[in-house]
């Protein structure tokens, strides 16, 4: 017997042995590949790629495309590489509508220009594009101070499988069926449609940055002192409490032949301050007062202006490093860092309960489980990047929520083929 036919081509162009190795996932490669050129485009295209149908991987950047599990069918590389433009900037409202291929480095840049920011930092922003940012809810190292992706989005439209665009937020009054659709597509890694264009809200640049570091012999200690700084009016725009080594990790190599010297594994809590000078001012001097009364030796570094750049990097290596990610309540962050075994290395921010642990792939499996009994039922453990084949064994999401038979009844509305990242999400979806 012959090999069934398919009952039509696959969408899109044919693709190269380059642009396949480009868009592998987890070592899976697409047939084809498809560039829409703006929201309406995307429609079109998903719509053609519903009625064959052909399982779609949407791309961005590729700087989260090791977060979530092994694809079931990929056929179709869906790309948002020609969807760039800046549609609309409104200096004076703070506000701009940017499609979802743009990179976060270019439309900072733009900002900048008028004295302004997006107070998000995801990494690698020379890669990430703002779709990227949305579907995989990367907040980068400012939530505990600015927030996440959710408090900037303003207005969102979505290209969905049947062909349609929705759009809402913004100066939609009303959202599609009843649905909070920002909200339900932020985080939800492509799964229920493809980001199109992202509506921010943004804000001026401040007047003025400083790093801080307290130095302890312990992680509680600087943790606490984080969390009490996250909780004062002049808090940090960012805080995070960093072992020894890794530590060592953003900072710049040393000449050859200099190491950076042994001696016992001390604890950094690095704290990046910004607003007008004087508050900056009055910043440090709080941050000083704290970590010392804590037990902690209080410096303000000549540090390389490299250092937040491979802060905000740490927990998306572009090797084939594990990255395991807990989310917790703040008051659990101490018990999961003390979970973290000698050979892994940690980055914590206590100001929002986000714990990302490198560890090497030999003791993925018995660290993951060691971090999931300490993060307990008010917190989550996911597997953040990890090679294709370590992955059936780690559980990449760990168990689906409580409100999963929600999400699989959305899926099915807004995606009744499954064409659409199957089986990279929670539960499989």
């Amino acid at each position: 017997m012959g090999v069934k036919a398919r009952p039509q081509a696959l969408p899109g162009q044919e693709i190269t042995v380059d642009e396949q190795q480009k868009f592998s996932v987890d070592g899976l490669l697409p047939s084809t590949v498809m560039r829409p050129n703006d929201a309406d485009d995307a429609a079109r295209d998903l719509h053609a790629c519903n009625l064959a149908p052909a399982a779609v991987v949407v791309w961005g950047g590729g700087t989260q495309m090791r977060l979530g599990a092994p694809p079931r069918r990929y056929e179709v590389a869906f790309s948002t590489e020609r969807m760039t433009r800046l549609l609309e900037h409104q200096p004076a409202d703070l506000t701009c509508r940017v499609e979802a291929g743009m990179r976060l480095r270019d439309l900072q840049a733009t900002l900048r220009a008028q004295g302004q920011r997006l107070p998000l930092d995801p990494p690698h922003p020379e890669q990430a594009t703002v779709g990227g940012m949305v579907a995989a809810n990367t907040n980068g190292l400012s939530r505990g101070r600015y927030g996440t992706v959710r408090d900037w989005v303003i207005g969102i439209a979505v290209a969905y499988p049947t062909g349609n665009v929705a759009r809402a937020g913004g100066k939609v009054v009303k959202n599609v069926a009843g649905y909070d659709l920002m909200k339900l597509h932020i985080g939800a890694l492509g799964t229920l449609g493809v980001v199109a264009e992202v509506n921010f809200k943004v804000q001026a640049r401040p007047e003025a940055e400083a790093t801080m570091l307290g130095q302890f012999e312990a992680p509680e200690p600087a943790l606490e002192v984080g969390l009490k700084l996250a909780r004062q009016y002049l808090a940090p725009a960012a805080a995070i409490v960093l072992g020894g080594d890794s530590f060592s990790d953003l900072l710049p190599p040393p000449p050859a032949g200099e190491g950076r010297g042994g001696g016992p594994t001390r604890w950094t809590l690095a704290l990046k301050l910004d607003g007008y000078a004087r508050e900056v001012a009055a910043a440090k001097d709080l941050a000083i007062g704290f970590i010392r009364e804590a037990g902690g030796a209080a410096e303000e570094p000549e540090i390389s202006l490299t250092f937040w750049d491979a802060a905000r990097d740490w927990s998306a290596p572009e090797d084939d490093g594990v990255v395991l990610r807990a989310i917790v309540p703040l008051t659990s962050t101490q018990m999961v860092v003390a979970a973290v075994p000698p050979d892994a290395r940690v980055l914590a921010q206590p100001a929002s309960g986000v714990v990302d642990v490198r560890v090497p792939a030999t003791s993925a499996v018995e660290t993951l489980s060691r971090l999931r009994v300490a993060a307990g039922g008010d917190g989550q453990v996911v597997v953040a990047a990890a090679p294709a084949a370590l992955k059936p064994a780690l559980d990449v999401w760990g168990p689906p929520p409580p409100g999963f038979p929600i999400m699989l009844a959305l899926k099915q509305a807004l995606d009744p083929n499954g064409i659409l990242n199957p089986g990279r999400f929670v539960g499989g979806i």
